[in-house]
């Protein structure tokens, strides 16, 4: 008779499971997910337990986001257009109407043209809140929730900054620079202004004037990615002055000192602000480390 072999007896007790292999099963289940096309982006989804959204899923979104803001700007834009457009430019023609002048149109359809421009930027400027809503609705997902309070609080600072820094402009910036560019005509010449033209360089010049007011959302972003620090900025701070009145020269010509200043000084107060919020941003890094 052969001898019997001795066969290893299976451990008494529950078998502990292997971390490895849980880890892979996982990791092959994510890689069935991505071939099935589902979105790698949507990780609050997966943090949640959730179904993550497939491309084609997010792509129906983007359209009804999109339609939803497009319909909300062209609704605004033929409501301001039937209703409001005689209003619309009475506000943007006050600052040049005041110098005694009146603005020109050189073509029968120009009138048109003029209150339909009048209407969308309007419509434009109206729905921006809406605009940024829908957007942010759309990237939610694939933002983690510990930076969400962040990321939403520097857009609605933001909105806000861009709308003070047009309204400010408009009542304050905006005439001097009227009369200060009126200026450089000589009196031998009759200035003919097109009202066309004229709508274009107030919207650019409050827009432009509303962007630098993005000065301290900017630094608060770039503190936060630790591209910038409160001592770069404090070192910086001389360089940056005289960058601020250069531009306010370039922005504001003429000799007029108060022009130059009612630009400058702003603009050196938000970088002053942007300071202060870099260092409570460094300053809340630092208490999470220690």
């Amino acid at each position: 008779m052969t001898p019997k072999k001795n066969i290893p007896k299976k451990a008494a007790g529950k078998i502990k499971p292997d971390n490895n292999n849980n880890t892979n099963i996982k990791n092959n289940k994510t890689r069935k997910h991505e071939l099935a096309g589902y979105a790698i982006s949507d990780t609050s989804a997966i943090e949640r337990g959730d179904k993550p959204m497939t491309i084609v899923g997010h792509l129906n979104e983007l359209r009804s986001r999109l339609i939803i803001s497009l319909t909300s700007i062209t609704l605004i834009t033929f409501s301001g257009f039937l209703f409001f457009s005689d209003y619309l430019l009475y506000i943007v023609n006050k600052p040049y109407l005041k110098t005694g002048l009146k603005l020109n149109v050189f073509a029968l359809s120009e009138g048109f043209i003029i209150r339909a421009k009048a209407a969308l930027i309007g419509g434009i400027i109206v729905c921006l809140p809406i605009i940024v809503y829908e957007i942010w609705k759309y990237i939610t997902p694939a933002i983690s929730k510990k930076d969400r309070k962040f990321i939403g609080g520097s857009v609605i600072a933001a909105v806000v900054l861009l709308y003070s820094g047009m309204i400010l402009t408009y009542f304050f910036l905006l005439p001097i620079a009227i009369k200060m560019l009126l200026s450089f005509t000589p009196e031998t010449m009759n200035s003919i202004i097109g009202a066309s033209k004229y709508l274009n360089f107030v919207f650019l010049f409050s827009f432009a004037m509303g962007l630098m007011c993005e000065l301290p959302v900017l630094i608060m972003i770039l503190t936060k990615l630790g591209i910038v620090s409160p001592r770069l900025l404090i070192s910086k701070r001389k360089y940056a002055i005289v960058l601020i009145w250069i531009f306010a020269a370039i922005l504001t010509p003429g000799p007029d000192i108060l022009s130059q200043a009612l630009v400058a000084l702003p603009i050196m107060l938000l970088y002053e602000i942007s300071i202060i919020i870099s260092k409570i941003i460094t300053k809340g890094k630092l208490k999470l480390y220690m």
